[in-house]
């Protein structure tokens, strides 16, 4: 397994830690009552809309809204522990650098592009129109 050779790890580590703080700020604002940030509680749509169908979709879209979000954080951590760890950088797959442009564009990722596009081609998750 290759070290990685980027320069700019605590620099990354602030990204990090900054989108932390966002996401955790969002999550927090989806799962507090407005104004009273010691209750937890989704909002409830059917005092706002009047429609039990509307309100249903309204919930669900903030749970699907909340998975993301969770997902999102759970993903800073595992960078954020990877960096901890001096695996940041590094290919899950291959082991080799994963390249400066790709961190900075998705300072989240675990695999270099090589390997992600194959992983997608693999899993059927290519942009590609095929009949």
């Amino acid at each position: 397994m290759n070290a990685p050779r980027h320069t700019g790890m605590a620099a990354m580590e602030d990204v990090l830690l900054a989108e932390r703080e966002s996401v955790l700020a969002d999550i927090r604002e989806h799962l507090h009552s407005a104004g009273e940030p010691g209750k937890l509680a989704l909002l409830n749509h059917l005092e706002a809309v009047g429609d039990w169908v509307e309100a249903d979709l309204l919930n669900d879209t903030d749970i699907a809204l909340l998975s993301h979000e969770l997902v999102r954080l759970r993903d800073i951590d595992a960078a954020l522990a990877r960096i901890k760890a001096g695996t940041y950088g590094i290919c899950v797959d291959c082991g080799e650098e994963i390249p400066a442009a790709r961190l900075n564009a998705l300072p989240t990722a675990v695999s270099c592009v090589k390997c992600q596009q194959a992983y997608e081609k693999q899993h059927g998750l290519s942009h590609g129109v095929s009949l």
